[in-house]
């Protein structure tokens, strides 16, 4: 069985959260405060995060598709699997469609569509076709290039003395606040973690994983809430609403010694890097959802899979009907199974195991 480290799933996790998320400015119903927005629906994912690591730890060597047969049986556990894989899927689809807007935006304007869909698909299923073990040493090697590169643009932006903090000014209301964080940043990006219930079966370390995630959890947070501020306190909150890529946006800003300038050619290999985390990492886990049901090779089903993502990315007519699609069809399902169906797993585990002590106890009463 393929086995991933400690340092491979902590990177793992803060890239996969990280992924598309700087394509958007979250929480700007909350206008200057979308910071807050952002930390307030990271408190609120936290709640979840733990919520799936408790159910992780009640059979740690089983998949995510293993733990619905264990909390709901056979057959209804094989079908919930079967319409989770459908949902990862989906989102996994969300992003080669960004990959092709984003390309056809910043590099490549003439390139027709499809060609851009074909090479990010084929990239992606060669990458889940070697497996998860490849997949993390993959990561583990662009997180470094990812981090640094983070942070020069960071530098930039204050030796270009570009941020305004007082555009985070004034307060709006902590009411304001939590609704734009929740349900919206709660799901997007921080509920997102549930894929990694398919993953942490892939920890050599199985004490490590809670310690682990959490600490990535964390870590990301400080990355995402930041870089949040910093967008916000360059661009104010009328223009971070308006802008289709707002990161880009404000590194196109950046110009020192007359020289330096034009650097949005980073943040696109960035957005690059964390689509295609975000897109093999949903993949894998809708392989993993649906390979032990089907009970087909790994390579058959990966392919399969991938087929049906390309496939899938025509049927929306343009980036408008995927937007509504993404935000009117897709939010429920993420509300479904990144919250309600955890918590009833929560809910049976938490019986089986009273019931359990409970056997105990008249056992030892009867001894």
């Amino acid at each position: 069985m393929q086995r991933i480290g400690t340092h491979q799933l902590y990177v793992g996790i803060i890239m996969f959260i990280l992924g598309n998320t700087p394509l958007y400015e979250l929480g700007v119903k909350a206008r200057q405060n979308a910071p807050l927005a952002m930390l307030v629906g990271s408190a609120a994912g936290l709640l979840l995060a733990g919520m799936y690591l408790w159910l992780y730890r009640r059979a740690p060597e089983a998949g995510l598709t293993e733990l619905y047969r264990l909390h709901f049986g056979m057959w209804l556990g094989s079908a919930i699997a079967l319409m989770h894989a459908t949902e990862q899927g989906y989102e996994a689809m969300n992003q080669i469609w960004n990959y092709a807007d984003l390309t056809s935006l910043t590099l490549l304007g003439s390139a027709p569509a499809w060609l851009i869909k074909l090479i990010a698909c084929l990239l992606s299923t060669y990458t889940v076709i070697k497996g998860v073990e490849v997949l993390f040493r993959v990561i583990e090697l662009l997180f470094p290039l990812t981090l640094a590169s983070y942070l020069l643009i960071a530098a930039m932006l204050y030796l270009n003395k570009l941020p305004d903090w007082h555009l985070l000014m004034p307060f709006v209301g902590f009411d304001t606040i939590v609704r734009a964080a929740i349900p919206q940043i709660m799901v997007f990006p921080f509920g997102q973690i549930i894929t990694f219930l398919a993953i942490w079966q892939f920890a050599n370390e199985t004490c490590k994983v809670t310690r682990t995630t959490l600490l990535a959890y964390m870590t990301v947070t400080v990355m995402l809430v930041y870089g949040n501020a910093v967008i916000m306190s360059v661009l104010g909150p009328q223009m971070s609403s308006g802008t289709f890529v707002p990161l880009l946006e404000v590194v196109q800003l950046i110009q020192l010694g007359g020289f330096i300038e034009r650097l949005d050619i980073i943040v696109t290999l960035l957005l690059f890097f964390g689509l295609y985390v975000k897109l093999s990492v949903l993949y894998m886990a809708t392989v993993l959802l649906i390979q032990p049901v089907l009970r087909c090779s790994w390579k058959a089903c990966a392919w399969g899979v991938g087929g049906l993502l390309f496939a899938a990315t025509f049927v929306e007519r343009n980036y408008a009907v995927h937007i509504w699609n993404a935000v009117h069809i897709l939010m429920p399902y993420n509300f479904v199974f990144e919250m309600a169906i955890p918590a009833v797993m929560l809910v049976i585990g938490a019986r089986r195991v009273a019931r359990k002590a409970a056997m105990n106890r008249t056992a030892l009463q009867t001894k």
